[in-house]
Formats: C-alpha cells, structure tokens, sequence
C-alpha cells in the first residue's frame, strides 16, 4: 500500500509556515508523509565587472531557495514536539503550475493564503486561486488567523 501524500506550498512567509505546520500535525493524524515545494523564477545570470567578492549594490548576495526550503521547514519542526519527516521539492517555475501539476499524486494539497476572503481569492490570479481550481485533489486553505 502506498503512503499517502500531503503536499504543500512553501515560499518562507509566515503564512506558508502556517500551511506547512498544518500539513505536517495532518499528516501526523493520517499516517502520510509531506512533500514541501517551493517554486521559483530563475533569474538570468549577470557576471559583474567588479572583482569576484564585491557586490557594487551593497546587497547580500541571496541564498539558494533549496536552503530557504530547507530552513523554512526545520523552523517549523523545531515548534512541534512529533513532526514527521517531510520531503523538500525546489522546482523552477510557477508555483501554481508545479503545485496543480505534483497534486495528481498528492492526496491533499495545503496551501497558504494572505486573506483576501475566499470568493475573492477564488476569483483572483494568485496561486492559492489557481490550485482551488485546477488542482486534481482536495486543498485545504489556511487562513491568515492561523499565522499568529
């Protein structure tokens, strides 16, 4: 028998965390496991003219986003006393394709949400919109009161 799958959308708000604590207490009731992804755009390469080491903007350089995941996840394992494991899935590309795409295997998918209301949220272009319409499980939606 396969174990079942929780997917769940990370991108490190605070509202992905609430999703992915959810997600993970869920899967601790339904013996499943929990597959995090984290979609994002890759952005061009650009090779300065200034030596190796110096940024000319003054920024820190951004950490890759499969350390992001990575982190994001153990923060939220460290809050819960039996957290169980919980697969990292960085892909590039549009959360919402990756997510409805990954929800054909997935028995539920939990997503986060900044709290527009849920008809507008339904109606909007944004990636918890675009689950609740194509994605080929059940999705759960935390609301943004599960972020305090």
């Amino acid at each position: 028998m396969r174990t079942p799958v929780i997917l769940v959308g990370v991108d490190g708000s605070k509202e992905s965390r609430a999703a992915l604590r959810w997600a993970m207490e869920e899967a601790s009731h339904r013996g499943a496991r929990v597959e995090a992804m984290l979609a994002y755009h890759q952005e061009p390469v650009i090779v300065p003219a200034v030596p190796v080491g110096l940024n000319p903007h003054g920024e820190m350089p951004r950490r890759h986003p499969a350390r992001e995941l990575h982190d994001t996840v153990q923060q939220v394992r460290a809050t819960m006393l039996h957290a169980p494991d919980v697969s990292e899935c960085v892909v590039v590309g549009d959360a919402a394709d990756h997510l409805t795409d990954a929800s054909k295997h997935a028995e539920l998918l939990v997503i986060g949400t900044r709290g527009r209301g849920a008809v507008r949220e339904f109606l909007s272009h944004g990636v918890a919109a675009a689950c609740l319409r194509n994605a080929e499980c059940p999705v759960v939606v935390i609301p943004p009161a599960s972020t305090r």
